[in-house]
């Protein structure tokens, strides 16, 4: 399922195949002027608080409910889900490289990123990761080296690990591919980062508990109206406490997702 924006910045709920069933998929085709408009315009060095967010014209978004996740030429954004179902991560995927990210609760007045930091490069390291910690664009990160498995094949990819302290949220991005070491490579992802909106909401959450994300609606009622009102009863079914009902095919990242909980 495709999500695509138009001159004006509007839905265009055309269905194209996806390659990858197991994924609720949005991707941007062509050129659009919002994107110059953007990188003529020094970005900031976070995601965005929704209080901070204001009306944007200039960006297209994909709501997923905790995330809006901005859609920019030659990118893909894929929604990941969990065993039972429930979106986890939204990943945006830009030529070879891809960025993972996901949101949490946090203290209100404490940031997390330094100790979910240590235990990252902990677990990672406890796996045989090299595990450098760096100043980078962002702050401290974590950047992790190719390393080849037991029979000298390629295995375990570079990794870098990035975290945002925000108003009662925690973001963390994982890039991979040539963005990992590249940092003109990450260029288009780390504009997709800092433009993304994070909403946390009122309720009351447990530190690093992850906030809630929704399957976009538009990628779902393009194709199979069915799927979105099937959506909108798991959702309620996971309000409630019950698993959701089966809407889209496993997809089972939890290799990939060090958990910060």
């Amino acid at each position: 399922m495709a999500f695509r924006r138009g001159k004006k910045d509007t839905p265009d709920t055309t269905a194209s195949a996806s390659t990858a069933a197991d994924d609720a998929v949005v991707d941007d085709a062509g050129t659009d002027d919002g994107f110059d408009a953007l990188a003529s315009t020094p970005a900031a060095r976070s995601p965005i608080d929704e209080a901070d967010a204001g009306t944007d014209e200039v960006l297209a978004r994909i709501d997923l409910g905790g995330l809006r996740v901005p859609v920019l030429p030659g990118t893909e954004v894929r929604v990941e889900l969990n065993q039972a179902q429930v979106p986890i991560a939204a990943t945006i995927v830009h030529n070879a490289s891809s960025l993972q990210v996901l949101a949490f609760a946090a203290p209100r007045n404490d940031g997390i990123w330094d100790e979910v930091r240590a235990e990252i490069a902990e677990a990672l390291r406890a796996e045989g990761s090299h595990v450098d910690e760096v100043e980078g664009g962002f702050g401290p990160e974590l950047r992790t080296r190719a390393r080849p498995d037991a029979h000298g094949k390629p295995g375990a990819p570079a990794l870098r690990f990035v975290g945002f302290d925000g108003p009662r949220w925690f973001v963390r991005g994982v890039f991979s591919g040539p963005a990992a070491t590249d940092v003109v490579q990450a260029a288009v992802l780390e504009t997709v980062l800092t433009s993304i909106v994070v909403v946390r909401g009122n309720d009351p959450m447990a530190p690093r508990d992850q906030i809630p994300l929704r399957l976009p609606r538009e990628a779902m009622t393009a194709t199979d109206p069915a799927a979105a009102e099937a959506a909108e009863a798991a959702a309620a079914a996971q309000a409630e406490g019950p698993p959701p009902p089966q809407v889209f095919a496993v997809r089972d990242r939890s290799r990939e997702i060090t958990e910060t909980s």
